[in-house]
C-alpha cells in the first residue's frame, strides 16, 4: 500500500455511520482520520503517511484502498471534510470576491504556488484562496463525495463562539510555523500562518498578534494545539493569563485505548 498506517484505533459498534462525521487532515506527506458523533464520541483515529501518488486517478484509489482496508465507507457519513494544511492563504471578502481572481489574489500577499484551492465560509462573508495540490484535493472529492473542502484557517473560525466570555488566541503548531486567529465577544478578528526560527521568536509573534487586535485582557486564553511538547507549553505559560491544551470538542470514548490519545495533536480534525 503507497500509505503506512499508525495509529490507528476503532471502536466496534459505536454509532450508526449516520450518525456520524469523517473528518481528514490532510498534509504533504500524507493525512490523518477521525470519526465522531455529534456529542464528542470519537470512534476511529488513524494516521497514514507517504508521498501521494503524481496523478488524481492514483491517490483516490490509494485513498479508496486505505479505507477499505480499515472498515471506512465515505458515502455513509452524515458529514465529511477534509482540512488542508496550506502554507499560502487569503481571506477574500464576498463583495470583492470572484474566482477569475483567485491567483491574483494568492499573488498578492506573497503566493508563488500554481496550485491551489478555495473554500467560502459563511461565518465571515469571505472566501479562502489557499495553495494546494489540486490533484490531491480532487482525489479526495472524488473518494469523498460531497465532502467539504476547506483549510486550517477556515476551519479554526469555527472557534469564535469560544471567545464569548473571554478573548482567546487560538494556536496550532507546525513545524517551524504556527497556524493563529484571535478572538473577541465571539467575533473572528484575524487569521495568519506565522513562520518563526525558534519558540522565543513565536512567543514575540504571539504577544504581537495580542497587542495589535486588542485582545490582550486579564483573562485572554491561549489555546495550544499541534506539535506542543512540555517545553514549548511551559515557555509560553507566563506569558498568557490562561494557558489551554486543547484537544478538540471531543469529550468521550468508548474504547480503552483512546486513553492515552494525544487529541491536542490533532484538533484541527476534532473540533
Amino acid at each position: 500500500m503507497p500509505y503506512t498506517l499508525h495509529n490507528l484505533i476503532t471502536t466496534q459498534g459505536g454509532s450508526a455511520s449516520y450518525d456520524k462525521r469523517l473528518s481528514i487532515c490532510l498534509a504533504a506527506d500524507g493525512f490523518s482520520f477521525a470519526e465522531t458523533t455529534p456529542d464528542g464520541l470519537l470512534l476511529t483515529f488513524g494516521q497514514a503517511d507517504g508521498r501521494h501518488a503524481a496523478t488524481m486517478t492514483d491517490v483516490a484509489r490509494d485513498v479508496k484502498l486505505l479505507f477499505s482496508e480499515v472498515g471506512l465507507q465515505p458515502l455513509a457519513y452524515k458529514g465529511m471534510e477534509l482540512v488542508v494544511l496550506s502554507d499560502e492563504s487569503v481571506w477574500v471578502p464576498d463583495e470583492l470576491y470572484t474566482p477569475a481572481a483567485n491567483r491574483q489574489y494568492l499573488n498578492l500577499v506573497g503566493g508563488r504556488s500554481l496550485s491551489l484551492a478555495t473554500c467560502r465560509c459563511p461565518a465571515i462573508a469571505s472566501t479562502a484562496v489557499f495553495a494546494a495540490a489540486e490533484h490531491v484535493v480532487m482525489a479526495f472529492k472524488v473518494a469523498m463525495p460531497g465532502a467539504t473542502v476547506l483549510n486550517q484557517h477556515a476551519k479554526l473560525v469555527q472557534l469564535a463562539p469560544r471567545s464569548k466570555a473571554h478573548p482567546v488566541l487560538a494556536a496550532c503548531w507546525r513545524k517551524g510555523r504556527v497556524d493563529v486567529a484571535a478572538f473577541r465577544e465571539g467575533r473572528y478578528l484575524f487569521g495568519n500562518t506565522l513562520f518563526f526560527g525558534n519558540d522565543d521568536e513565536a512567543k514575540f509573534r504571539l504577544l504581537e498578534v495580542v497587542r495589535s487586535y486588542g485582545i490582550e485582557s486579564d483573562s485572554t486564553e491561549l489555546l495550544l494545539f499541534g506539535e506542543v511538547d512540555r517545553d514549548r507549553f511551559a515557555r509560553l505559560r507566563p506569558f498568557f493569563p490562561v494557558v489551554t491544551l486543547f484537544g478538540g470538542n471531543v469529550t468521550r470514548f468508548l474504547n480503552p485505548d483512546f486513553a492515552k490519545f494525544h487529541a491536542y495533536r490533532h484538533a484541527l480534525i476534532l473540533i
